[in-house]
């Protein structure tokens, strides 16, 4: 075996089962309707229902020590934000918009907030506000 230790993250952040519920309904009326009128929607409705329960797994946003990871979908893959690398935070109207300084480079990140609870948005907002504060001193 390895001597390597995986970090654990801080702070998992998931989108609210709340916010993903009328998808699983949705999927459910699809089905119950493809079962009497189209039967071609049986397969739409049980997408629905297969993502919602995939989406209710995932971990959008991991904090870690250091870093933090981002991954927005299923089929999305993940990118990893150095704490020490962000410039700035700043809130739009939806989103959270990270500037990273990226090997020379400025790479703007957004982060869409609407997806998740009202102490989650705080959550992240504070978490990358904090990291700015403390690269800028």
């Amino acid at each position: 075996m390895s001597d390597i230790a995986l970090e654990e993250p801080q702070t998992i952040i998931k989108i609210p089962s709340s916010k993903l519920k009328p998808q699983l309904i949705v999927g459910v009326l699809i089905v119950i309707a493809g079962l009497f009128i189209i039967p071609h929607m049986i397969g739409l409705g049980a997408i629905l229902i297969i993502s919602y329960f995939i989406n209710s797994e995932l971990e959008i946003i991991r904090f870690y020590q250091n870093y933090s990871e981002v991954k927005f979908g299923a089929i999305h893959s993940r990118f990893m934000i150095l704490n020490s690398n962000i410039m700035s935070a700043d809130l739009d109207a939806k989103k959270l918009i990270l500037k990273i300084n990226n090997e020379e480079k400025t790479i703007t990140k957004k982060i869409p907030l609407q997806a998740f609870s009202e102490q989650d948005k705080d959550i992240i907002i504070a978490y990358y506000k904090s990291q700015v504060d403390k690269n800028t001193e």
